[in-house]
C-alpha cells in the first residue's frame, strides 16, 4: 500500500505529435488530439504507444474530446466556422451526427457519466470562455439542458464521476475541481505549462498542453478540499 495525494504525478509521456489540444479516455485507450494540422491519435494510457491516428472529424482547430460508452468519440470545433461537435466512431474517426456548439469559443468536452469509460453517459459537457466562462450541459442529440458560470477560464475539461467534480485549467498552472453547479472546491498543480486537455479514469487525470508532456496524475475517490486551499489530501491506494 502507498500513500498517494491529489496531484502527485503516477507517470507522463510525449505528447503524440507535440500538441494536445484534448484528451478522452476509454477503458482501453487515450484519445489525444494534435489541434494543428487535426489529427487524433488512439495511445496507450500508461506509455503512450500510438496505435494508430486518423483526421479530426472538423480538421485543424478540433480541441476537446470526450468518450461515451459504445464507441462514440466526440470532438470538438471550435474557433473557425462551422462551430461543431462531432459525435465519431472511436475507431477510425467516421462521424455518426454532429451539433452547433454553443459559442465558437466551446474549447472542451466531457461526459457526464456514471462510470468509467463513459459508461451511463447522460450529458456531454461543454466549457466556453470568452469574457465569461461557461459549462453547458448537452444532451446526447444535441439540446442544451443547462448551463452555468465559472470563475475559473476553463479550456478543456473531466468529469470525474466518483467525486461528482468537473476538472479543468487554462494559462496558470493549476488544475480546478468544480461541483456540477459551478462552485469551485479543490485546485491542485500541473507540473508544467497550460491545460490544453484533461481526461479521468480509475482515480487518476491524465493532464496535457503545450509543454511536451502529457501527466497522469492522482485523483483520489474523496477528495474535499477548500478554494483557498494549496495543500493536498492523502487517500489509501492499494
Amino acid at each position: 500500500m502507498v500513500y498517494a495525494a491529489l496531484g502527485d504525478v503516477a507517470g507522463s509521456f510525449r505528447i503524440p505529435g507535440g500538441n494536445c489540444g484534448g484528451l478522452a479516455r476509454s477503458d482501453g485507450y487515450l484519445y489525444s488530439c494534435d489541434y494543428s494540422p487535426g489529427t487524433v491519435y488512439r495511445c496507450h494510457p500508461t506509455t503512450g504507444s500510438v496505435y494508430g491516428s486518423y483526421t479530426a472529424a472538423g480538421g485543424s482547430y478540433t480541441r476537446g474530446l470526450a468518450y461515451q460508452w459504445g464507441g462514440n468519440l466526440w470532438q470538438n470545433k471550435a474557433y473557425t466556422s462551422p462551430y461543431r461537435i462531432y459525435r465519431t466512431n472511436e475507431a477510425n474517426g467516421s462521424v455518426f451526427a454532429y451539433y452547433s456548439l454553443p459559442s465558437n469559443v466551446t474549447h472542451g468536452s466531457a461526459p457526464l457519466a456514471t462510470g468509467d469509460g463513459g459508461r451511463g453517459t447522460t450529458y456531454i459537457i461543454l466549457s466556453s470562455y470568452s469574457s465569461t466562462s461557461r459549462v453547458y450541459y448537452m444532451t446526447t442529440t444535441g439540446s442544451i439542458a443547462r448551463s452555468h458560470t465559472a470563475n475559473t477560464y476553463l479550456y478543456e475539461i473531466a468529469y470525474d464521476w466518483r467525486n461528482r467534480l468537473v476538472w479543468g485549467g487554462m494559462n496558470d498552472g493549476y488544475v480546478y475541481g468544480f461541483t456540477t453547479a459551478g462552485s469551485r472546491v479543490a485546485s491542485f498543480r500541473k507540473p508544467s505549462g497550460n491545460v490544453y486537455g484533461i481526461t479521468y479514469h480509475g482515480q487518476y487525470l491524465w493532464v496535457g498542453g503545450t509543454s511536451g508532456y502529457i501527466y497522469r496524475q492522482h485523483c483520489p475517490a474523496n477528495v474535499s478540499v477548500a478554494p483557498t486551499s494549496v495543500g493536498k489530501i492523502k487517500a489509501l491506494f492499494e
